[in-house]
């Protein structure tokens, strides 16, 4: 979404078959995901027939930024926290970087150091696991 939303903005007039293609998706996803930006996330969007792309109808300032309640919030520091126990394994870096980009879309408004939950929350896991990660992976 935040790619069509790029095209549209940039003045493009991208249709959904350009997108799909670029995205590697069908255009039906397009579809969708045009019509989840314009129904529920409130973007203008409309379809020009005579350039055969969507544009915006009136000026966008930027793609909105995910909500969260405060118990997702909390979901999330406690996801942040469990991935202490998958450091230096072969699941660290997708862990990590999934993370990342769900941290990276929060809104502005959400200001916490995550650092200082270190002592909130803890895991202790009694049982090693008789697991061999290189197979798992």
């Amino acid at each position: 979404m935040l790619h069509i939303h790029q095209s549209i903005q940039s003045g493009q007039y991208p249709n959904a078959t350009k997108l799909a293609k670029i995205l590697e998706v069908s255009t039906k996803s397009i579809h969708w995901d045009i019509e989840f930006m314009r129904d529920r996330l409130g973007l203008p969007i409309e379809y020009d027939a005579k350039r055969y792309g969507y544009f915006y109808t009136e000026a966008v300032s930027g793609f909105p930024t995910l909500q969260i309640t405060e118990g997702e919030l909390f979901a999330m520091l406690v996801a942040e926290k469990s991935l202490q126990q998958y450091r230096g394994t072969t699941f660290e870096r997708p862990l990590v970087s999934a993370f990342k980009k769900i941290a990276a879309s929060l809104p502005n408004t959400i200001s916490l150091n995550i650092a200082e939950w270190e002592q909130t929350i803890s895991f202790r896991t009694s049982v090693v696991p008789k697991l061999d990660l290189k197979i798992f992976d």
